[in-house]
């Protein structure tokens, strides 16, 4: 191949590389032009023209992108009013990618989570109480003698239920409490009692209306309690558990 041939090649090659830049600064130019009218500063049309640089190389789809750049631009829109910038409120456009892509756990509130906190409790006593007497049923010598029926399972667990996440936020550290804490451990003493006597009791519930179900089907509830807690502990915030 001859030197003139090779730099004809070069010359090529050269030339379709600039034209490959001056489509990329064009195409950003274009891109970046979205963030310039709107009215964001300079420096904050910058800041989401590299964000939306940036936050494209992700997984998010195309329209979870757009709602996030739409959001953040609003959010800039308003804070700009009092002064403040992209970097202000996000730190740099690394931080803020990050922060979408692994958003903070969100902080414990037994409070804001206190039905969820209930249910599972529930099922967690639910599960104990099936898989035990369903177990218990092959050892004892009268079969059913010290078995509990079903609704006596039903209503000991809903009480545990509901009473254990009450009991958390009694003793929650870190936030001020309506009730000294003499007062809040009578509380718990006095929830104690009422459950543990509901607990007995409910053996003496007429066996029409409580009766004593099949070990299998003690232990088959008992799987269902088990895949009832893991969904709510899996898809709720749970802070007032036994396990």
């Amino acid at each position: 191949m001859s030197s003139d041939s090779e730099s004809k090649q070069e010359s090529n090659a050269r030339k379709k590389n600039a034209n490959v830049r001056q489509d990329r600064d064009r195409a950003k130019k274009i891109v970046h032009s979205q963030f310039d009218n709107i009215g964001l500063t300079k420096r904050n049309a910058d800041y989401m023209f590299r964000f939306n640089q940036e936050i494209a190389k992700t997984k998010l789809t195309p329209q979870q992108q757009a709602d996030l750049v739409h959001q953040m631009v609003e959010a800039l829109l308003t804070g700009q009013k009092s002064g403040k910038t992209a970097r202000n409120m996000w730190g740099t456009v690394d931080q803020k990618v990050q922060s979408v892509l692994n958003p903070p756990k969100r902080p414990a509130d037994p409070r804001r989570d206190y039905w969820p906190n209930a249910f599972y409790n529930m099922l967690l006593f639910f599960v104990i109480f099936t898989f035990l007497y369903g177990i218990m049923f092959f050892f004892s010598k009268g079969n059913a003698r010290g078995t509990m029926g079903i609704t006596g399972i039903v209503v000991t667990s809903i009480i545990a239920g509901l009473g254990i996440p009450a009991m958390t936020m009694l003793i929650q550290p870190g936030v001020k409490h309506k009730y000294p804490l003499w007062l809040r451990i009578i509380f718990m003493i006095l929830f104690l009692v009422v459950w543990m006597g509901i607990f007995f009791t409910a053996s003496f519930i007429p066996a029409v209306i409580n009766p004593v179900l099949n070990p299998y089907v003690y232990i088959g509830l008992g799987v269902i309690g088990v895949v009832g807690a893991f969904f709510v502990k899996r898809n709720f915030r749970i802070t007032g558990g036994l396990f």
